[in-house]
């Protein structure tokens, strides 16, 4: 999530009826890049990353592999783990595109009820996930623990929402890019850098210009020293100026990794004290796993639901994809959800229990209606057909 008063995605629909940006992200977890280099520069650069990488399986949200069965991320994607864990739920993430399954998540505690927190101290965004077994082929990031960062060229990788400085967020295609940019400030917290022009004139203007876009959150900032990778910062928030998402200008805020080296080692080697203010929560042993069960349908019969909703003022886009029975969802702003048909005119979220899509008031083979549901009983959204 990518702006400065929306630090934690906690309700994913309740959150569409109001104007926050969000590139934390899903499957879908890509780069805004420079708008000058053609797309496929990105992409390669990007897979030289690719075996540190972990895709938290969430709405929004990727990690990074820093250890044999730890993973580092953002406490704002941590939370939604915690979430299933406390709701009786299995959790696996995805390495190298496989399943792993998660047994444990530790991150500040201030992230519990984060929607009740009114304290003006930062937040300490970043939390550790713990894997039940290792992944295979996988290359581990290690911390960067100087406190040197300023000025150090940093490289991003993501599956997020893809995009460029002049336009802005422009969809999600699934592909994994990577951009560059260059560290401006570090604070006690916080590694911030600048979206910048082109024709900047800065000595922070990098080859491979860049920022991360929706689904990249809790995705890596990494520094690269004598062939060496190393994870610096971990995405957090951007302040977008007030303007929207991903154009030129934008700054970036990756938790300051550095800044939390005896606490990532301490949690990791199991030497840390009993500090009050940690979260410590594993997976119950009876938990489950959520898993819709699809009813067969016709992929032409998807065509009635295919459309833009206005939805008090921001369009819902509903679309299908070649030689698939799903349902695919997008709002400006957020990931690329996808729906499983499993009632008549009725789907569930592929990964995100009680989000609801339901369709109704046909009419001349078109759905007038959609009624969306929400994660949690806070009511249900209502949008009606352009």
């Amino acid at each position: 999530m990518k702006k400065a008063n929306a630090m934690v995605l906690l309700l994913i629909l309740s959150l569409l009826l109001v104007s926050f940006s969000h590139t934390n992200s899903n499957e879908h977890d890509s780069m805004i890049t420079r708008h000058d280099k053609d797309e496929a520069e990105f992409i390669k650069l990007a897979e030289q990353f690719e075996k540190y990488m972990c895709h938290l399986n969430l709405p929004d949200c990727e990690a990074t592999i820093i250890a044999d069965q730890w993973v580092i991320t953002a406490a704002h994607c941590a939370v939604l783990i915690k979430d299933k864990f406390e709701a009786g739920r299995k959790h696996f993430v995805i390495i190298n595109d496989t399943e792993i399954e998660v047994d444990k998540v530790i991150m500040y505690k201030q992230w519990e009820n984060i929607e009740e927190y009114t304290s003006m101290e930062p937040l300490n965004d970043i939390a550790l996930v713990h894997l039940k077994t290792k992944p295979k082929d996988a290359m581990q990031a290690k911390l960067y623990m100087e406190n040197d960062e300023v000025d150090k060229l940093i490289y991003m990788v993501g599956r997020g929402d893809k995009g460029d400085g002049l336009i802005g967020v422009n969809g999600n295609d699934g592909k994994q890019r990577g951009a560059t940019n260059r560290i401006e400030t570090a604070t006690e917290r916080w590694l911030t850098w600048t979206f910048n022009h082109p024709d900047t004139k800065t000595k922070y203007l990098t080859e491979y210009e860049g920022i991360s876009g929706p689904g990249d959150s809790g995705g890596p900032a990494f520094i690269v020293k004598d062939d060496i990778v190393y994870i610096a910062g971990i995405s957090s928030w951007q302040d977008t100026k007030d303007g929207p998402e991903g154009l030129y200008g934008v700054v970036e805020n990756y938790t300051r990794v550095s800044q939390f080296i005896k606490w990532i080692n301490d949690e990791m080697s199991g030497t840390s004290d009993t500090r009050e203010d940690i979260l410590r929560i594993e997976v119950k042993p009876d938990a489950t796993i959520y898993k819709p069960k699809a009813i067969a349908i016709n992929a032409s019969t998807l065509k009635q639901y295919v459309g833009e909703y206005d939805m008090q003022g921001r369009t819902i886009k509903i679309y299908t994809k070649e030689n698939d029975t799903n349902l695919f969802f997008f709002l400006d702003g957020f990931p690329e959800f996808t729906f499983i048909p499993t009632k008549e005119h009725h789907f569930s979220s592929k990964t995100i229990e009680g989000f609801l899509l339901d369709f109704k008031n046909q009419e001349n083979g078109v759905f007038k209606q959609l009624f969306i549901t929400q994660p949690e009983p806070d009511g249900i959204l209502k949008a009606i057909r352009k």
